[in-house]
């Protein structure tokens, strides 16, 4: 079995580079998704009260996949403190 190399401190930031962009993309897209629900809830509910709109099922459901998301973004944030010392 062939030794494993540890990857160099330029690789290692260009996969991190690399992973923070994917990452912004996947908030972008989630926010986006967010906006459009909480958009067609104002529509549906004729409203833009904060505390109707936020009853809507579709638009309730919309922000567990947020939190689901940003929960992902503090695991990846804490990796990144543990185990790279990235702050």
């Amino acid at each position: 079995m062939s030794p494993v190399r540890k990857p160099s401190p330029a690789q290692l930031a260009a996969r991190y580079r690399r992973l923070d962009q994917a990452m912004y993309a996947v908030f972008s897209d989630v926010l986006d998704y967010c906006e459009d629900i909480r958009v067609q809830a104002e529509q549906r509910l004729g409203t833009t009260d904060e505390d109707l709109v936020i009853t809507d099922a579709e638009y309730g459901k919309a922000l567990d996949v947020f939190g689901e998301v940003m929960d992902i973004k503090t695991r990846i944030q804490n990796f990144r403190t543990t185990w790279i010392g990235d702050n």
